[in-house]
């Protein structure tokens, strides 16, 4: 009997704190996700020759966890053409991507940020423009 009165005083305390404050299991995994939100600042699309250069910029970048680059012909309808991995770049963050490019064809970007908190949003479209 004094085995079963001891394991129950155990969980007492361990349950129970006396400080006030919240306790936490030992089979209870903490994880921090970032308070703040990385944010497209800009993003355009270049064509030079045969290739088209995408580029964007990330503010509060060390939030920011991938980027879906996805391409349109109509501007409406878009299919993800490339996946990106963020950087553990503080502040502010540049990216660019490559991709070829037929000739007389018109194609719209957009990109879609994941932060690392799970939020997403998309930057606005843009055509790609002859340089």
């Amino acid at each position: 009997m004094k085995s079963v009165f001891l394991i129950l005083i155990l969980m007492n305390v361990s349950l129970i704190p006396s400080n006030g404050q919240q306790h936490i299991s030992p089979f209870t995994s903490i994880t921090t996700t970032p308070q703040n939100n990385a944010k497209i600042a800009s993003i355009e699309a270049i064509i030079s020759g045969n290739k088209t250069t995408i580029n964007w910029k990330v503010e509060d970048n060390q939030s920011a966890y991938l980027f879906e680059l996805e391409k349109s012909t109509d501007g409406k309808n878009f299919t993800m053409a490339a996946l990106i991995f963020g950087t553990d770049e503080q502040e502010t963050g540049k990216y660019e991507f490559y991709e070829k490019t037929g000739k007389n064809s018109t194609v719209f970007y957009r990109i879609k940020l994941v932060n690392k908190n799970n939020n997403a949003e998309y930057s606005q479209i843009v055509q790609a423009k002859n340089n």
